[in-house]
């Protein structure tokens, strides 16, 4: 029986850990986490605090239509309300002649 539960809280935890790593891995590819629950929004449609399962991420960018690199500009990631790294993304242009 105790071998069962062990598996059982081994399993959720492995699941815990690869939802984590999914948002990380977004966020640090310009996109916004899928697994988060978003609080504390700025009016331009992505800066703000997005929750999840025992982590939270602050994110601010760039997500207005006017801007011309959209995207993910610098994150916060924290787990159990400690922060574990901040990051700063410098989007990449592309320029058309």
């Amino acid at each position: 029986m105790k071998k069962k539960i062990l598996i059982v809280i081994g399993i959720m935890f492995v699941i815990w850990l690869i939802i984590g790593i999914i948002d990380l891995s977004r966020v640090n590819h310009f996109d916004k986490p899928i697994f988060c629950i978003v609080k504390n929004t700025a009016d331009d449609g992505g800066t703000g605090h997005y929750i999840g399962l025992g982590y939270s991420i602050d994110i601010k960018g760039s997500f207005m239509p006017e801007d011309e690199s959209k995207g993910i500009t610098e994150y916060s990631y924290y787990i159990f309300g400690k922060r574990v790294f901040r990051k700063r993304l410098i989007p990449i242009t592309i320029c058309k002649e």
